[in-house]
């Protein structure tokens, strides 16, 4: 019977310090999943490829969201921005969003065999500009394009400009106005000087498919027939004005960060008075309290009185 007894105690001691673990490994599961109080910092993932910075967000127990947008900071597929920053300590699970270069820029066409002004309207209806314009003597049709680098098909990177070569004629003919569109303002110079003809009036024009400094267009124009000692009037490219366009992602994101960082400050600040507040308060009754205690025959002498 006392063995009995003893069996007994030892199973119910045994069972209670089984209970006591499940419940305290329970308990912490249930608080884990249901009330997520792990930590974790934000790994800094900017300049990374896109497969390598959500690895190592996810291996930090983060979630991940991916925005492709376009950049020039970056190669392709390439981190150049995310939200929130790195460093900071943030729950397991948050979700941490990225912004990945996935900009492309546009397929070099097939120019060759265009006259010079319609290729030059092609591109720029595509966004593309003309890095470098050679003219070459060919038995090609004056003024049309006969080369471009990089050639047709290719992908060209954001902001990537192109060259192309056009047909000149043969022998420079003294009667005949040269073309000078697409040439720098002191190659043009030079030309001019060559066949006997002196630069008369400049203005500034704006041609988003052109060099900085080339000549748009030129009075004569070319092919005209002139006369030695001629003055000729050329359009200078001055460049577009870029319009801004409101601020960029980057922008958004840091503006975004003072702001949190700012209502942190003023959350901090009205605790503090809210504390401070309290602890007058407080401090008051407490003042009231001890007067009423210091003279305990107001009371009396007042119902006296009465």
């Amino acid at each position: 019977m006392a063995k009995k007894f003893k069996f007994n105690i030892i199973k119910t001691v045994i069972t209670i310090i089984c209970l006591i673990i499940l419940g305290t490994i329970g308990r912490d599961v249930f608080f884990r999943h249901f009330f997520n109080e792990r930590l974790t910092v934000i790994p800094n993932v900017v300049n990374l490829h896109e497969k390598d910075a959500v690895k190592y967000l996810k291996e930090a127990g983060l979630k991940v969201k991916v925005i492709h947008s376009k950049t020039e900071k970056v190669p392709l597929d390439t981190v150049f921005i995310q939200f929130p920053l790195p460093g900071k300590e943030v729950k397991v699970n948050r979700t941490i969003q990225i912004w990945v270069n996935n900009g492309e820029g546009q397929e070099v066409p097939n120019l060759v065999g265009l006259e010079l002004l319609e290729a030059r309207s092609l591109l720029q209806g595509q966004n593309i500009q003309i890095e470098k314009i050679d003219y070459q003597p060919s038995n090609q049709r004056y003024n049309t394009i006969i080369g471009v680098y990089p050639k047709p098909g290719t992908k060209l990177e954001i902001n990537q400009k192109i060259s192309i070569l056009v047909s000149s004629q043969k022998i420079l003919d003294a009667s005949v106005m040269p073309n000078l569109i697409g040439l720098d303002i002191n190659d043009a110079k030079v030309l001019l000087t060559q066949i006997g003809l002196t630069l008369g009036g400049t203005t500034k024009g704006e041609d988003p498919t052109l060099p900085v400094n080339t000549i748009m267009s030129t009075s004569p124009a070319p092919g005209t027939k002139i006369s030695k000692g001629q003055k000729i009037s050329i359009v200078i490219n001055a460049g577009v004005k870029v319009q801004p366009t409101g601020p960029s992602v980057e922008e958004i994101i840091n503006q975004t960060n003072q702001d949190l960082n700012n209502q942190e400050i003023e959350n901090i600040i009205n605790d503090t008075l809210n504390k401070i507040d309290k602890r007058d308060n407080s401090g008051n009754n407490n003042n009231n309290q001890q007067q009423q205690n210091n003279n305990p025959g107001a009371d009396t002498e007042r119902s006296d009185n009465d």
